[in-house]
């Protein structure tokens, strides 16, 4: 088919060459490729100057074309995309849009979009203490929360191992089981598990047990907890001991910012060789 000039309209026409104009043509008999080809408006071309715009409605469909030469030899267009490539900015984007999800780029399932250490939005998989699925549970990984991550007013834990060479030592030189909270804080013991792994030999001596406040040798600190007497550690078989809360008054010059102690009185255990973990559960609170 051919061009059809009743089928023409340059309303909009400038006679300004320097300005851009926007025509239409309608022919329903011939095909946007038919229309696109070279030279099919070349009847035309003293309507046109490079850079015109033709908005085009053929038998199959419609389209923009941009003027790319015009004379009167020949006249060549070439398909306008309809939005040119990177020209949309975040102001076009109406506020109530509301894209559907189904328009954005597929993500792994169960991953997550953080920005990364470019600032760019990417696609990662949530790992470390905290994991998810895709439905959108969270799940705390076991053995992920620490003492160390709730608040020192909370009961927290510790496990200390102590060898048969320290309890033996602990009268001169206490066993330490938390570490001291800093300025203006007290270790609140709420209980100790001391559990043993008999090995192979008794325990003999030594003096009544307790959890004590520093590091003063011969059990001589401030009592934390209740005491146990010598003979309850020369049993010949792994056994638990328990430690409760003491009923000593913490005076406070000589508890505030000390550590929690294993030690004893009378004198030092002997000729034991089993091992023990100390289970402690005691909290941190403020003084001030």
């Amino acid at each position: 088919m051919a061009f059809s000039y009743v089928n023409w309209d340059k309303s909009s026409a400038q006679a300004n060459t320097n300005v851009r104009k926007v025509l239409s043509y309608l022919n329903s008999s011939d095909t946007l490729a038919t229309i696109e080809a070279a030279d099919y408006f070349l009847s035309v071309y003293s309507d046109l100057n490079e850079g015109d715009q033709i908005l085009v409605y053929g038998s199959n469909g419609y389209e923009t074309l941009n003027v790319t030469a015009a004379s009167s030899s020949t006249v060549t267009t070439a398909t306008l995309a309809q939005v040119p490539a990177n020209s949309i900015t975040n102001n076009d984007v109406n506020t109530a849009a509301a894209i559907a999800f189904s328009k954005l780029a597929a993500l792994t399932s169960g991953n997550i979009i953080v920005g990364s250490v470019a600032n760019v939005p990417t696609s990662v998989a949530m790992a470390g203490d905290i994991t998810i699925i895709a439905a959108g549970t969270t799940a705390i990984g076991a053995n992920k929360v620490l003492s160390s991550m709730v608040s020192p007013l909370l009961i927290k834990y510790a496990a200390v191992a102590i060898s048969a060479v320290e309890f033996n030592g602990m009268y001169a030189a206490p066993k330490a089981l938390v570490a001291a909270g800093g300025a203006n804080t007290l270790l609140v013991l709420h209980g100790l598990d001391l559990l043993m792994t008999y090995v192979s030999a008794n325990y003999a001596a030594g003096g009544v047990a307790a959890v004590q406040y520093d590091s003063t040798a011969n059990g001589a600190g401030v009592i934390a907890s209740t005491t146990l007497a010598a003979s309850t550690f020369q049993a010949a078989a792994s056994t638990g001991f328990k430690f409760n809360a003491g009923v000593v008054a913490q005076t406070f010059s000589t508890c505030v910012n000390k550590g929690l102690y294993l030690s004893n009185v009378t004198g030092a255990f002997t000729t034991g060789d089993s091992t023990f973990v100390a289970h402690v559960w005691y909290s941190v609170v403020p003084t001030v």
